[in-house]
């Protein structure tokens, strides 16, 4: 069978693949474009466990909303070159949506092995292939996260340059319309940036783990010990000390990064009266690549 220059350029398309590599499936193939793509595949498949062993530091951070879920995929490669390239922010971003789909709970074998939204019959597996064959590189899934709302709120979204840092957050509404008030979305928004610059470990003191909590106060003890400062003012000085401790780690106490005069809690206060009610954090997620 002649392989034409459209069929080429078609498979090349649907696959990403370089033009004699569409032409040799094709060939392969006899002609057939779906089994020219699971050859590709298969050959994907091949490269992709010849580079598995290389180390991935560079990558990138993709989000998605739905109604009342959000999701977020972080997606390695081994050159910040590659992770730039157009079809791997679009890897990264078709994961995302894969994420939001998959629903909470869903492994990482499970969540490979799933048909794609898009409503292609390949899986997440195959698309991931698909690009190591394409780009050149070990290309590996990295963390996700997906939260669903179950009451009246909003979710904030930020991706920082082209996908560094990701994050979303979950805020909790006092109503419907409070949730459907354009300020409530600016502010989900505008936590969801500060969450990426100043990277809090919890929404509030009650979210930090008791262990990491106890070792920060040995810590504090020793140090102030070691200044040689009276016994007696030694608590006084560590209680101040995890004072200052809480305002670095607690989302709720960080300085807002548009208004360091005020709180973040102090901000959700403020946001919550104008509209009727409380507004809370009640959960974020946070990816930053090398971490």
């Amino acid at each position: 069978m002649t392989i034409t220059a459209d069929m080429i350029k078609d498979l090349r398309q649907q696959s990403g693949a370089g033009i004699m590599e569409c032409k040799e499936a094709l060939k392969e193939s006899g002609g057939d474009m779906d089994k020219a793509l699971d050859w590709l595949r298969k050959k994907g498949a091949g490269k992709a466990a010849k580079k598995a062993d290389r180390a991935t530091k560079e990558g990138a951070v993709a989000v998605a909303m739905g109604p009342a879920a959000a999701a977020m995929a972080e997606i390695k490669c081994e050159t910040d070159f590659v992770s730039r390239n157009d079809r791997f922010q679009d890897l990264a971003r078709q994961l995302a949506a894969q994420t939001l789909a998959a629903g909470e709970g869903a492994g990482d074998e499970e969540f490979l092995t799933q048909n794609l939204v898009s409503g292609a019959a390949h899986t997440a597996r195959d698309l991931i292939n698909a690009r190591v064959h394409e780009l050149g590189e070990n290309i590996q899934l990295g963390r996700r996260a997906r939260f669903t709302r179950t009451g009246p709120g909003v979710y904030g979204c930020y991706v920082h340059g082209m996908g560094a840092i990701g994050v979303i957050v979950e805020l909790a509404a006092p109503s419907d319309a409070a949730a459907a008030d354009p300020a409530f979305a600016e502010l989900a928004r505008d936590l969801a940036m500060h969450i990426a610059a100043s990277n809090p470990q919890a929404v509030s003191q009650e979210g930090l783990s008791a262990a990491a909590v106890a070792k920060e106060r040995e810590i504090f003890e020793a140090q102030v010990r070691e200044s040689g400062k009276p016994e007696n003012i030694v608590p006084k000085i560590v209680e101040g000390k995890m004072k200052k401790y809480y305002t670095e780690v607690c989302l709720n106490e960080q300085p807002f990064v548009k208004d360091p005069d005020k709180s973040v809690g102090q901000l959700l206060k403020e946001t919550g009266a104008r509209l009727g009610g409380a507004a809370t954090v009640t959960r974020f997620a946070r990816f930053q690549l090398g971490e």
